[in-house]
């Protein structure tokens, strides 16, 4: 996952791959942001840029985008398919969020007619940054329970996917165990076709391409985890997942969206898992890389630095 260039570049229309071989390698680049008959928007971890073709003309025509969603429905069939009503594809373990207009039907939305915009955020694996925070989400060498809150593009599944390789491996003083991932969109292993690209530990099982609920009931009723993680909780059956793996003794690992502890626990299902006290650690991030707080599972602040 580290040559995202020569994956993505591939598959952009030359112009914009043109640009983006040009950028330094540790540029830290977050999203690429495509519109019709409009500049490009490279977002980046501090600031974004505006990129214009030639003669300031615009950087991507309809037709630029039209070629490009037919190649990203060669490279991810099922995730065009199944997701693309979501408004969204997964592709080389990276999120392609789709704007436009969508067709909708009696039985609800069937997908795009029309696609106004790409945005392909980058994913890149950063080993060990979790490695900070294990003093105040283990206890005597065993990884607690956790949920990881922030806002979109935080660095929240980046953070995850370091937890599972550092459980499944035993790393930095952490237990090893036998990990499972419920990854519904390919995001946490990185591939659709069976393949994990990304690095998950040599104890780690994925089951994807399944609703993230579906996945971990069958996960603890077949895989006999020790651990489960689930990236970015958005249900009742995601609750009520977790909540059953917990209550036979799994350890969870899980991400959801909010700006703090008391915004993810007004949120109606996510309610319950708070008040069970369903998790022991509840980690806060205000940025990439950056943790505002770690919080105990009544909501009170570790007083440790990270």
């Amino acid at each position: 996952m580290e040559h995202w260039k020569e994956q993505w570049c591939a598959l952009l229309p030359p112009n914009v791959g043109e640009v983006l071989k040009r950028l330094d390698d540790d540029a830290p680049l977050l999203e690429i942001r495509l519109r019709r008959d409009a500049p490009m928007e490279l977002v980046f971890d501090r600031a974004d840029r505006i990129v214009y073709g030639n003669n300031a003309a615009p950087m991507t025509s309809g037709d630029d985008l039209r070629e490009l969603c037919a190649r990203l429905q060669e490279f991810s069939a099922y995730a065009w398919e199944n997701e693309r009503r979501d408004g969204f594809l997964t592709v080389h373990g990276c999120r392609v969020g789709l704007s436009g207009r969508m067709v909708r039907t009696e039985r609800g939305v069937l997908g795009f007619s029309n696609v106004s915009g790409v945005n392909i955020r980058i994913v890149r694996e950063v080993i060990d940054c979790a490695k900070p925070l294990l003093p105040v989400l283990s206890d005597g060498g065993e990884l607690l329970s956790a949920l990881l809150i922030s806002p979109p593009g935080c660095g929240k599944t980046t953070l995850l996917r370091d937890l599972v390789r550092i459980a499944s491996d035993g790393r930095h003083g952490i237990k090893t165990k036998r990990v499972s991932v419920a990854d519904e969109r390919f995001e946490l292993c990185g591939a659709s076709d069976g393949s994990i690209p990304f690095d998950l530990g040599a104890r780690t099982d994925v089951l994807s391409g399944i609703t993230k609920s579906d996945a971990a009931l069958r996960i603890v009723a077949t895989l006999s985890p020790q651990v489960l993680a689930m990236d970015e909780l958005n249900t009742v059956a995601d609750a009520a997942a977790v909540t059953e793996a917990a209550g036979k003794g799994v350890t969870v690992l899980a991400t959801a969206h909010g700006r703090s502890w008391e915004s993810a626990r007004k949120r109606p299902f996510l309610r319950r898992l708070f008040q069970d006290r369903i998790f022991d650690r509840y980690v806060i991030l205000s940025g990439i890389g950056t943790y505002a707080e770690v919080l105990d599972a009544d909501g009170r602040r570790i007083d440790r630095t990270v």
